[in-house]
């Protein structure tokens, strides 16, 4: 197996958990931005080896730029999350935690841990 078919495989990974975040978001219509450390926690979690730095590389690139319009100090701004969103208000920071810790436990249930 080459490198570039490995590096493809994580950026597959990336891509569908990018676009699973961006459609709990347009479904929950909340915020389309995510918390950049939920964000590389999850990906570990998946087996994706990442860090906030080369998350904003990847998002860079296909496919991930695609899904990801922009990476903070401290979010993942997603595709869309620039147009504004009448009355309804922004996903908190301890509701995406929650979100996160429940998606967390769920994939461990899964594993058998």
């Amino acid at each position: 197996m080459l490198i570039q078919e490995v590096e493809g495989m994580d950026n597959g990974k990336l891509a569908a958990l990018a676009s699973f975040l961006l459609n709990r978001a347009k479904d929950a219509n909340v915020d389309k931005t995510f918390p950049l450390d939920s964000f590389v926690k999850l990906a570990n979690q998946m087996g994706v080896a990442v860090d906030p730095e080369s998350v904003r590389d990847l998002s860079q690139r296909p496919p991930l730029n695609n899904l990801i319009s922009n990476v903070t100090d401290s979010e993942v701004v997603f595709k869309g999350a620039d147009v504004a969103q009448a009355g309804v208000p922004p996903m908190g920071v301890d509701q995406a935690q929650a979100t996160v810790d429940r998606m967390a436990k769920r994939a461990a249930s899964k594993k058998g841990l």
